[in-house]
């Protein structure tokens, strides 16, 4: 008996917990804009963020509940830049004659968690610096997202607000006509 309910004990006790990381893995940018590349780039990426968690969850006379990544979100935002610029035709690697610079400022959900319902709101912000020579184009990026449900807010559905906010910022960064503009 006690072979059986030990293992069971244990098993029921870990799908009550809730995972201390999420799966960070966003979809590939949708290119829109026509570039004609004619120079190659070199990317570099840095992280700011004051919060180094991505989902903060709260609860009324509760701490915070703090969820990371089970990735590098800065490494994931350079990686996402580098294949979509690839899929233009830039040629990228680290002796680029364009340096575009990313610095990752702000990548969370905020969750308002009670008894029956949650709500929650993300924010992404990101700061990209393309230089050339003496030439520099410093541009701001934020995506914004909120989204509210019944009880409490599921992993699955953090992770889909923050790879959603992430594929949002690539969109953005890869489809700017006046970044493509600059490094032409």
């Amino acid at each position: 008996m006690k072979r059986i309910l030990l293992p069971l004990v244990l098993a029921l006790a870990g799908c009550a917990s809730q995972p201390q990381s999420l799966v960070l893995s966003p979809l590939e940018p949708v290119i829109t804009t026509q570039a004609n590349p004619s120079q190659s780039v070199a990317i570099s990426s840095v992280d700011l963020r004051t919060e180094t968690f991505l989902a903060r969850i709260q609860r009324e006379g509760e701490a915070a509940t703090l969820l990371n990544a089970n990735t590098n979100p800065r490494q994931l935002v350079e990686q996402g830049l580098s294949q979509g610029l690839q899929q233009m035709g830039y040629r990228v690697g680290p002796d680029g004659q364009v340096q575009i610079a990313i610095e990752l400022e702000r990548l969370l959900v905020d969750v308002e968690q009670t008894r029956l319902k949650h709500d929650a709101s993300s924010q992404l912000v990101a700061r990209v610096t393309v230089t050339e020579g003496q030439r520099a184009l410093v541009k701001r990026y934020q995506t914004r997202g909120t989204f509210n449900g019944a009880l409490r807010a599921e992993p699955a559905r953090l992770e889909r607000e923050l790879n959603d906010r992430l594929a949002q910022l690539l969109d953005a960064i890869i489809n700017d006509p006046e970044l493509h503009q600059f490094i032409q």
